[in-house]
């Protein structure tokens, strides 16, 4: 844990390595820090311990351990030249060390873009920075990041009428990066923009004024698909009074947000949680034979499993597949291809034809739904209309 001390005006370091039950000492392990914004942040990976701050000369500087916060290096200014620091964050996977600020001097301009560093070698060396919003009319604040192994992920305020909350990210571990997505539509000035990441799971929290004439509550917006597509604005706190500085994880598949509040009548820490559940994906499913002969001594019914842009048949978890939430299919034969040449892949299972038939009542219109998940839990579901005939 990190923390501004105000009798020397330097970052604060303590550990405990029994799960909280007792602390370490505290120490001091910055220079002197410029003690305005949200100006530290520390990332932990392993015994690798990385803190990043803006000195009391606004130069971004970055300090690490890598015995588990026994001993920390002497303090490295990463940019010292035309770089005036209001805000940091900081995330590590691996040796890849990712740092993201608000900077004017570097913008060119008075008005703060996000700039974004990063280290592949665990803070020994350093790459050139990016400007990640590149936004010369417009103000940035509050920046918060994540990652999840290459996908890098930046959320932050942006001003247009009302501060909005966007978002930039990178599918290439920094490389290139996709600016500028608005993510709020929110009536007043959102405030502190936080970001977690786990899988193809992203959540944002942050605070909002829309619903009591700019007194804030604690809003909510998540991605299933890496940030292609979001759900809608959803509000986590009703209270009487301001809700603030909100923080957000993801674990296991569990968002854990806190956040400070005033409904009792002082500030206190409130905190909610929920499972992560991904919305249902529609697939398109073909069943074959269109008419199925009740008398019959075929051995198979066959089904065809398409899914929507941005899913890939080849996750798809077989062993989870379900027609009429009953049957399971056989585990041979089964393929991957083209089956009605749309140019999207389909995947081709088959099912017992007797277990299909057992199920079936005569009639034109019969709907089939087969139901599954993908590797990663997410769940699919798709039907089909046969006919089902007993000739005389």
């Amino acid at each position: 844990m990190i923390w501004l001390e105000r009798n020397d005006d330097k970052i604060h370091y303590i550990h405990s390595t029994d799960n909280g039950n007792t602390w370490s000492t505290d120490m001091a392990i910055s220079f002197m820090v410029y003690p305005w914004f949200i100006n530290w942040d520390i990332a932990v990976y392993g015994n690798n311990l990385h803190v990043v701050y803006s000195d009391s000369n606004h130069k971004l500087s970055y300090v690490q351990s890598n015995d588990n916060g026994l001993t920390w290096s002497v303090p490295e200014i990463l940019m010292s030249n035309k770089s005036v620091t209001l805000e940091t964050a900081i995330a590590v996977n691996g040796s890849n060390v990712h740092i993201v600020w608000m900077d004017t001097e570097r913008a060119g301009h008075l008005i703060p873009d996000i700039f974004y560093i990063k280290s592949r070698d665990n803070g020994v060396t350093w790459e050139r920075d990016i400007n990640i919003t590149s936004t010369p009319t417009n103000r940035n604040y509050y920046v918060d990041i994540a990652i999840n192994n290459d996908f890098i992920y930046v959320v932050y305020g942006h001003k247009e009428t009302k501060r909005q909350v966007y978002f930039s990210y990178s599918e290439d571990n920094g490389n290139t990066w996709v600016r500028n997505i608005k993510l709020s539509n929110s009536t007043h000035n959102i405030f502190n923009p936080a970001i977690a990441a786990e899988n193809n799971n992203i959540g944002i929290v942050w605070m909002d004024g829309r619903d009591k004439g700019g007194s804030f509550e604690i809003y909510f917006k998540s991605s299933f698909d890496r940030g292609n597509t979001w759900g809608a604005d959803t509000r986590l706190t009703i209270a009487p009074e301001t809700s603030n500085w909100p923080d957000i994880v993801i674990n296991e598949n569990m968002v854990h947000v806190v956040w400070s509040d005033y409904r009792d009548g002082n500030e206190e820490i409130y905190y909610k949680s929920r499972l992560v559940s991904s919305p249902l994906i529609t697939a398109g499913v073909d069943i074959k034979p269109d008419t199925i002969n009740l008398k019959s001594k075929g051995r198979w019914i066959t089904a065809y499993i398409e899914l929507p842009n941005g899913y890939d048949v080849n996750d798809i978890n077989i062993s989870t597949i379900l027609l009429e939430s009953s049957i399971s299919p056989e585990n041979r034969p089964t393929g991957i291809g083209d089956y009605d040449n749309d140019n999207i892949p389909n995947l081709m299972v088959k099912f017992d034809r007797s277990e299909v038939e057992d199920i079936l009542t005569i009639g034109d219109s019969i709907t089939l739904t087969i139901k599954g998940n993908l590797v990663d839990n997410k769940s699919f579901e798709g039907s089909d209309t046969i006919r089902a005939i007993l000739p005389p």
